[in-house]
């Protein structure tokens, strides 16, 4: 009786395709939503940080002072919300995995000095029609939006009780928002 069980197994394997690719000799295709890995475009990542806080599984880390950008990448899960989050749009996600190996890879990547060029005359603290916007009246200009700017687009003057925001320079990327104890911030 096995024989006969294994003798139908053996015909219908030789005539059929085989279960498996012919890899690495005949390349694998991606199917449209398939999600491998992230890569970042450095050239346009402003160490916002946004994607590090977006991340349910704590595999970005972002290092403003040493201007790094780190996955670790047998920690990250695949989500793709380090990518929706960004402000920039310099985070994507590649439909080929990462090379397997045996040790758990950590990709640091540097991120260069923006270039500097002269800064445009910030705008007045009521804003306009669009942007980061101060209420001004509940506003105890403590300076925490200013130091959370990863653009250095907010300037408060606690002294003389103003708050500008550079709108060419703001990514709108939150971190400002979030961190106003009175929650007078929006954007």
């Amino acid at each position: 009786m096995a024989t006969f069980k294994m003798g139908k197994i053996v015909l219908k394997s030789l005539f059929t395709k085989p279960a498996t690719l012919m890899y690495p000799v005949v390349p694998r295709e991606w199917q449209e939503r398939t999600r491998g890995h992230v890569e970042i475009d450095v050239d346009s990542c402003i160490l916002c940080g946004m994607c590090q806080r977006k991340c349910p599984a704590n595999a970005i880390t972002v290092d403003r002072a040493g201007r790094t950008w780190e996955i670790q990448r047998m920690q990250c899960i695949q989500c793709q919300a380090c990518v929706d989050n960004c402000p920039k749009k310099c985070l994507t996600m590649k439909p080929e995995y990462t090379t397997p190996g045996t040790e758990k890879v950590i990709d640091t990547i540097a991120i260069p000095e923006p270039p500097k060029t002269e800064a445009p005359a910030a705008a007045p603290a009521a804003g306009g029609a669009d942007g980061l916007k101060c209420d001004t009246e509940a506003c105890v200009f403590c300076g925490l939006c200013a130091r959370n700017c990863p653009v250095g687009a907010i300037t408060v003057d606690r002294a003389e009780k103003s708050w500008t925001v550079d709108k060419s320079a703001c990514v709108q990327c939150g971190l400002c928002t979030e961190k106003c104890p009175k929650k007078c911030l929006s954007l």
